[in-house]
């Protein structure tokens, strides 16, 4: 049965996984410090037996080659006197080197020296046969003595293979000699068990606070329900450590910050490597060093919150978690909440007037005036269609007539003179729909009205004129207002994102509208500026827009 989910924050307890990871580690510990400590003997062993190899063959060149034992074999005689003569001369080099046995013999193999004296004047145990085929070869041989290491070596006198050298050195020897390498191996194959026990303990005791003492399916299912909570978020998610690298991005976070050519591998990337609109940037970039609470940035066309504060302990110091949520949808919400506020304040006004109008007209009435009363009556029907109708009536998208109706409606409650002049050419927009989306011609018509109503409210004359009109092949949106009017050294600093002229009330960012003109415009390939005017005499501002089509030849402007 699968064991509930055990929270991180809960103490460390013993766990299987690191238990079994120990012993594991010390016993492969074990078998590398074993076979390591064999293979050191056998190499001992080897290295005394090429030693034991290159000595005898060394030896018996020398011996085959000394003037001595060339003397003593050229004077000849028998047995006893060729090994009165070469005993002497065989056992000095034999102390000499510290050989076992140097045996000088006959091409037939009769010994004329040897370790043991008894022997002498008896056969040689081994193989002679390369000696009197005039070649040197070393042999392992079961000799008399011994196991031994021996190298023959024939004795060349006057051209003429004359005896027979061997020299030995036992097996016994050779073991006694690696013997002396033991303890260095014993010494050094303890400190690695040691060692490697040692590190053993310490990555069981740093992996178990790793993995806060969970067993493999708790790290599962933590994993899985991780991934389960980034995915399901709905703001995005963006974990970035001290150094600036990102931690975590969930899908939300890379749909509103990171570009479409992002891919997912973003883990570990900087922040400046994300390729980010710089807007956001700076607002991501200062939250590394302070808390963020629905900070404003303007990502692309989109209106981003940014919320920012120190993560706990557990993710390492200095690591920050940004919270991103997209304020467009919330934007237009606000703005369809504001003008339904408005028109229902200019219905009540208006309902409030057309009462007081209607009780002016029965009073004319009553009196027997019903010329007056007529005259009256006609009055207040007119009042009731609003400004609004006008709109309607010359503008011919329908898009923008419900807009600037809208408009008409809002400036008509501030006091402020609205007017709507449509002078696109009717051979360049045949069925008088702009070829935009309805999205872009909001944002950018509303934005820029409703910037101008708030200036011209603070104005003496207090009037806002819209003009949509086509010029060759672009079509031009002017707005202007009798507003205090735009100094040149801030032009072109208003369509920058968050800065504004005015203070922020109610607490409502400033500065978000314009930059968002701007960024529409230039993603339709137009342009917008303001005409700079001296101040107190209004503004004026001018999008450009290209026709997605080349208007026919002779085409031009209906108002020229």
């Amino acid at each position: 049965m699968r064991r509930p989910f055990r929270s991180p924050s809960t103490p460390l307890r013993r766990s299987r996984l690191v238990r079994r990871l120990f012993v594991l580690q010390v016993v492969t510990v074990l078998l590398t410090v074993g076979g390591l400590t064999t293979l050191g003997v056998i190499g001992a062993r080897e290295l005394e037996h090429d030693a034991a190899a290159r000595l005898t063959t060394a030896t018996a060149l020398s011996l085959a080659a000394d003037p001595e034992v060339l003397d003593a074999l050229r004077a000849g005689g028998d047995v006893d006197a060729l090994s009165a003569r070469l005993q002497p001369v065989a056992e000095r080099i034999r102390i000499a080197t510290g050989t076992s046995f140097i045996v000088v013999m006959s091409p037939g193999g009769v010994r004329y020296s040897h370790y043991d004296p008894s022997r002498i004047g008896g056969l040689y145990q081994g193989n002679i046969a390369p000696a009197l085929a005039g070649r040197t070869d070393t042999e392992i041989y079961p000799g008399t003595l011994g196991p031994s290491v021996r190298t023959v070596t024939p004795v060349v006198l006057d051209d003429r293979l004359t005896a027979v050298v061997s020299v030995g050195v036992l097996q016994t020897r050779i073991s006694d000699l690696a013997l002396r390498w033991l303890p260095a191996i014993a010494v050094a194959a303890g400190a690695a068990l040691l060692l490697g026990l040692g590190l053993a303990v310490l990555l069981a005791r740093r992996l178990r606070r790793q993995t806060l003492g969970l067993e493999p399916e708790d790290i599962t299912a933590a994993y899985t329900h991780h991934e389960a909570v980034l995915h399901a978020v709905g703001e995005g998610l963006l974990v970035v450590d001290v150094r600036g690298r990102i931690v975590v991005l969930n899908a939300e976070a890379g749909r509103l910050l990171a570009p479409a050519d992002a891919g997912d591998a973003t883990s570990g990337l900087l922040l400046g490597e994300l390729g980010l609109d710089p807007a956001v940037e700076a607002v991501l970039t200062r939250g590394l060093h302070t808390d963020l609470h629905d900070e404003p940035a303007l990502a692309g066309e989109r209106v981003l919150l940014v919320n920012c504060r120190t993560a706990g302990p557990a993710a390492g110091q200095g690591t920050r978690v940004f919270t991103v949520r997209d304020r467009t949808e919330l934007v237009d919400a606000l703005r369809q909440r504001d003008d339904a506020r408005d028109k229902v304040a200019a219905l009540s006004g208006q309902a409030h007037e057309f009462a007081n109008r209607m009780q002016t007209v029965l009073t004319l009435i009553e009196l027997g005036d019903t010329h007056d009363a007529a005259a009256a009556g006609s009055s207040a029907m007119a009042r009731t269609r609003g400004p609004g109708a006008e709109v309607v009536a010359e503008v011919s998208d329908p898009v923008l007539a419900a807009l600037l109706a809208d408009k008409a409606w809002a400036a008509a409650e501030v006091d402020v003179s609205f007017s709507v002049h449509d002078r696109c050419d009717p051979d360049l927009i045949p069925d008088g729909r702009l070829p935009f989306t309805p999205d872009d011609l909001v944002s950018l018509t509303g934005n820029l009205v409703d910037n101008a109503l708030e200036a011209a409210a603070a104005g003496g004359d207090r009037t806002v004129g819209v003009v949509i009109r086509t010029l060759g092949t672009e079509v031009l949106l002017e707005v202007a207002d009798s507003g205090p009017g735009v100094s040149p050294d801030v032009a072109q600093e208003l369509f920058t994102f968050g800065f504004s002229t005015r203070g922020e009330p109610g607490g409502r960012p400033r500065g978000i509208g314009l930059a968002l003109v701007d960024r529409i415009t230039r993603r339709l390939g137009g342009s917008v500026r303001v005409a700079a005017r001296p101040t107190g005499s209004g503004s004026l501002f001018v999008v450009r827009l290209p026709l997605p089509t080349r208007a026919p030849a002779g085409a031009g402007d209906r108002s020229a």
